[in-house]
């Protein structure tokens, strides 16, 4: 029957629909942290280099010997750190002011220092607002995947209302007609006949048999009489 494949068709895509709703969503959230947890961790590192290195200047500027040349060693290893740890392109103009600096800076150099420490600063910041960035992306992404979902969540309603509408109008009360037509042909109406307007095909189709039906039994009940 055509009206039950039109019922199946509209209750599969439903279904569909809710489906990839779910899968949307998943694949959001899914594809959005992997991305955010890297940024940040890189990020990370960096912060973590230009702390190391802001503190063995401060350490080398009050130490001497062996310790001063402690201090200088891990402020080498810090920015090596830093150099292979470049994720955004503001970093190398940082790193190379750093990189010709710092020796002088470790030295007393007042100047190199006041360098050193407004490139070290500078690269602190580049790595902060990636990470502002990245959260700010992630919110984005996050909203509109939430927007995305509703909208898909509000199709569904609808297309669950007129389904609803449909079912009720082209199968329920033509179902409940039936019902009237032959519980009152019982108690003795015989002349109840099925009957609604706006049928589909084979609903009309079914009414005509029921009609037909009760036509034969009642002529014949009447030939018996």
């Amino acid at each position: 029957m055509r009206l039950a494949q039109a019922f199946s068709l509209g209750a599969w895509l439903i279904v569909t629909i809710n489906l990839l709703m779910a899968f949307g969503a998943i694949g959001v959230f899914t594809r959005m942290t992997p991305a955010i947890a890297e940024i940040i961790s890189n990020n990370e590192r960096s912060l973590q280099a230009c702390e190391e290195m802001l503190t063995a200047l401060v350490k080398a500027a009050h130490d001497k010997g062996d310790k001063k040349l402690a201090h200088s060693q891990n402020f080498k290893k810090a920015l090596e750190r830093a150099k292979h740890n470049v994720t955004e392109g503001e970093e190398p103009a940082a790193l190379d002011t750093i990189s010709s600096h710092y020796e002088g800076a470790l030295a007393g150099s007042k100047q190199a220092l006041e360098t050193t420490t407004a490139a070290i600063l500078t690269l602190s910041k580049i790595n902060r607002d990636a990470m502002a960035n990245a959260d700010k992306k992630a919110q984005q992404l996050g909203r509109g995947g939430a927007w995305g979902i509703v909208f898909m969540a509000v199709f569904v309603f609808i297309a669950g209302i007129l389904f609803i509408q449909q079912l009720n109008s082209k199968l329920l009360k033509p179902l409940e007609e039936i019902k009237t037509v032959l519980l009152e042909h019982q108690t003795g109406e015989t002349r109840r006949r099925c009957a609604a307007a706006n049928l589909p095909t084979d609903i009309r189709s079914i009414f005509g048999s029921i009609n037909s039906l009760l036509d034969r039994t009642t002529h014949d009940f009447s030939n018996n009489r």
